[in-house]
């Protein structure tokens, strides 16, 4: 196994994991999925903003939307020190839950999505999200209903930097990513749609 290989495949790579999890989402990551998946929110949460990748796409697509951003740390942008998974959101209901969650809590991040959802959960996730026996039982029993895959691969960006410092172009990755949408009230069979980035 090359070292390159292992940074995403379990070796001993040449990066440590990021702190906290923060590989921020490309712009086009998202563009994409929204001129697939049509919707139109008044009130969406993002619960692990980092610098506003997904939430300022969000404002221009949705203009006329409330949009609350929050991230676990203060990064510069919405409001930080909010842990999602703590956090009490009383009765407070959100048409639209969405992020890029850090990927060793996912399952609790939809979990907590759902239930404070009154339609919409979307989440960028890996597509071994799919694995696991706790998984299958959740997402069967979830109201999951799209899994829009990505034909190529997402740089997301390490640290919230667009470019790898070290080789002066975009970070490289070796996971496949795809948005995850569940509906609330939905009880079909999840369905499968390929996206592919400019």
């Amino acid at each position: 196994m090359t070292t390159r290989g292992a940074i995403f495949t379990g070796g001993k790579g040449t990066h440590k994991r990021e702190e906290n999890d923060f590989y921020a989402t490309p712009k086009d990551t998202v563009t994409c999925f929204f001129d697939s998946y049509k919707i139109n929110p008044k009130t969406i949460l993002e619960p692990a903003a980092g610098q506003g990748h997904i939430s300022k796409v969000l404002e221009e697509l949705f203009p006329n939307a409330e949009i609350e951003s929050t991230d676990l740390i203060d990064r510069g942008y919405g409001l930080g020190g909010v842990n999602f998974l703590e956090k009490d959101y009383k009765d407070k209901k959100y048409d639209l839950v969405i992020t890029n969650p850090p990927f060793k809590y996912a399952k609790e991040f939809v979990e907590k999505a759902l239930s404070i959802s009154n339609d919409k959960v979307i989440m960028l996730l890996k597509i071994q999200f799919l694995e696991g026996i706790s998984r299958k039982e959740f997402l069967e029993n979830s109201p999951l209903k799209y899994v829009y895959v990505f034909s190529n691969r997402q740089s997301t960006m390490r640290n919230g930097e667009p470019i790898n410092p070290k080789t002066g172009k975009k970070w490289s990755s070796t996971f496949l990513l795809a948005w995850f949408v569940w509906e609330i009230g939905y009880e079909g069979e999840p369905k499968i749609r390929w996206l592919i980035t400019k």
